[in-house]
């Protein structure tokens, strides 16, 4: 009798034994009911999406928004339009070209300088004869140096020299306008290659200076009574050799 018993408590215990077995290599086998869930939903949303794609021949994009959204009224929403700034920023129709606010400088004119003149000195070789005289011009006036204007009537003349300076002075008489006897001695300083001035003496009469360097001439010219033009003129040189 105890034997039967043994016997039965040991196929119990094998019996129970192959079931646990059998249990754990069957849970092993089979997935986990989170797995096979989540496969599940995976395989009812894949091909509708994939067939999408396929149709628009444009491949998923995970971070794109959806093309339409149902509102909470049930109401279909318009689609939103996503405007991307292109890599190159704004069109080239859009930005205006630059306006140049400093004008182009005009074309410099060709500025031409006058013919340079050989300077000599007024008076050269020997210094001329002193001498004066009254009516007349003094034998050896420098009349190169000192010019006249030609038809004055000569009122006096004289010269001086000491060494290789000279001095030479003249008063006289013309029938010519002050201004032209003051153009007169302007134009017998371009031809010495001298420089000219014009200027008011303190007596409101007009004078000229003429000369370059160490030589000189000085005229002075006012209306007489009469209605005749009176000019004195004064020259001082150093003779050249």
């Amino acid at each position: 009798m105890l034997n039967k018993k043994l016997l039965l408590w040991a196929l119990g215990v094998i019996v129970f034994m192959v079931g646990a077995t059998v249990a754990f290599n069957l849970a092993a086998r089979s997935p986990s009911p989170v797995s096979a869930a989540d496969g599940v939903a995976a395989a009812s949303q894949g091909p509708a999406a994939n067939e999408a794609n396929a149709a628009d021949g444009v491949s998923p994009d995970p971070g794109a928004l959806p093309s339409s959204s149902t509102a909470a009224d049930g109401s279909a929403a318009a689609p939103t339009k996503t405007d991307k700034p292109s890599a190159g920023g704004p069109s080239a129709s859009a930005i205006e070209k630059p306006r140049l606010e400093v004008p182009a400088s005009p074309k410099a004119s060709v500025a031409t300088l006058p013919k340079s003149v050989e300077r000599a000195p007024a008076i050269l070789g020997k210094a001329p004869k002193e001498g004066t005289a009254n009516g007349k011009l003094t034998p050896g006036f420098p009349t190169s140096a000192l010019p006249i204007p030609e038809g004055a009537h000569i009122v006096d003349s004289s010269v001086g020299t000491q060494k290789r300076n000279v001095q030479a002075a003249a008063n006289y008489r013309t029938s010519m306008s002050p201004e032209k006897v003051l153009a007169f001695y302007e134009s017998a300083s371009a031809k010495q290659g001298w420089l000219a001035t014009r200027g008011t003496a303190a007596d409101g009469a007009s004078n000229i200076t003429i000369g370059y360097g160490k030589d000189t001439v000085v005229a002075t010219v006012r209306t007489a009574a009469t209605g005749a033009t009176f000019v004195a003129v004064f020259g001082s040189f150093v003779v050249g050799e």
